[in-house]
């Protein structure tokens, strides 16, 4: 059972052409069942969201046509490019039975403990304060969060998306954003039922040591492969639970996930397709449950 000062897998960022949400191909549109997502509160980016059985989910994101190309260089999100993992959010768990102020006075106390815990690792990296965000459900439901982002311990500069988690922490309840419990809404054609890895790629040597440090200011469980345990809510019933890897990459920083499959023709396979003459975003299939566990 997870800590309630333990960090959880909340989501992945993926970053898609617009006209993915509108006329997606066919090897896209084969994959998942998409769960209707809408318009972020800044007017920027659109999203369509795959929920996940272990309470996690994907969140497939696209900047609006049309935009300002300024716009999108400002945003955080901006430099990245379509077909990539953009970034990934961690959270926290909930009390049995908490809603309402008092989780987000208690989640908001909890983040800063931790906060503070990355802070004293000296680690290069620091987590910025929680700031309030949103979007609009297509049925005109309004979704509160609160996020915080990560930034360089010395000068405050944003770290480049997905080296460590972003916090994403519910102030309206979370079911509202994430109804992966609703019937038949996580389950999928590639079988996927949660996160298996998430491998991040960044810079040798500082770069690579700063964010080891995070992941072990923030997660438990590291083993003997450089791997840290990560959970997510309801992973525990679905799969064997979740890893986190740091590596080195002489080629563009980023990040790769890996996703729990209860099908087992697709086991050890990667499903996916073209984005554009330059990305093919796939995704990798290993089993939920070990035969024989």
């Amino acid at each position: 059972m997870s800590s309630s000062t333990t960090p959880l897998v909340d989501h992945i960022v993926i970053l898609i052409p617009h006209s993915f949400l509108t006329a997606p191909p066919s090897w896209f549109a084969d994959l998942f069942r998409f769960y209707p997502g809408g318009r972020h509160a800044d007017g920027l980016t659109e999203n369509t969201l795959v929920l996940l059985a272990d309470g996690s989910y994907i969140e497939f994101i696209a900047f609006v046509p049309g935009l300002d190309p300024a716009k999108r260089a400002g945003h955080h999100w901006g430099s990245r490019k379509e077909g990539t993992v953009a970034d990934w959010a961690v959270t926290l768990p909930s009390s049995p039975g908490e809603e309402g102020e008092a989780k987000g006075l208690r989640q908001e106390k909890t983040f800063r403990k931790i906060q503070s815990k990355v802070r004293d690792a000296h680690a290069g990296i620091v987590y910025g304060d929680l700031v309030r965000g949103g979007r609009t459900r297509l049925d005109g439901e309004v979704l509160e969060w609160a996020v915080a982002f990560p930034k360089t311990a010395a000068d405050g500069l944003p770290l480049g998306p997905g080296t460590v988690p972003f916090w994403c922490l519910d102030v309206t309840p979370r079911h509202l954003r994430v109804p992966y419990l609703e019937p038949g809404v996580a389950k999928h054609p590639s079988g996927a039922v949660g996160v298996a890895k998430i491998e991040v790629l960044t810079q040798p040597g500082k770069d690579v040591e700063s964010a080891r440090g995070v992941y072990d200011a923030l997660l438990r469980g590291k083993g003997a492969g450089g791997e840290w345990k990560i959970g997510t809510l309801d992973g525990e019933e679905v799969h064997s639970g979740g890893v986190v890897r740091v590596d080195a990459t002489s080629g563009l920083p980023g990040a790769r996930i890996l996703l729990f499959t209860d099908d087992e023709s697709l086991v050890g396979k990667s499903v996916g397709g073209k984005v554009d003459e330059d990305y093919t975003l796939t995704f990798n299939l290993v089993a939920a449950v070990e035969k024989g566990v």
